[in-house]
């Protein structure tokens, strides 16, 4: 599993399936990734509270990656769990008091 940094929801587009679909797009250190949605999709409800909630410098965690056309991306099917950057700075000032 990988946390990555949410980086924004691309522009929908009409499925040739029925439909829409976009991208959502993800970055750590060194790389960026992406995975596509399709809102007709089983696992679409698995990801409308990043849809609905991420904004851009929050963290997704849980994300499984897989290999689609010899290029890294971000399973569609993970069970993403969004980690906003407020909370992640909680976190770090806990870390770091004297």
């Amino acid at each position: 599993m990988k946390l990555l940094e949410f980086v924004k929801t691309g522009k929908q587009y009409t499925s040739k399936h029925g439909g829409k679909w976009f991208h959502i797009y993800f970055k750590d250190e060194n790389k960026s990734y992406r995975t596509a949605l399709f809102d007709n999709m089983r696992n679409f409800s698995n990801w409308q509270n990043i849809i609905d909630n991420a904004e851009r410098g929050d963290f997704i965690d849980n994300l499984r990656m897989k290999i689609y056309k010899g290029k890294e991306i971000v399973d569609a099917d993970s069970m993403p769990k969004l980690i906003t950057k407020e909370f992640m700075q909680e976190v770090q000032d806990c870390l770091y008091e004297d």
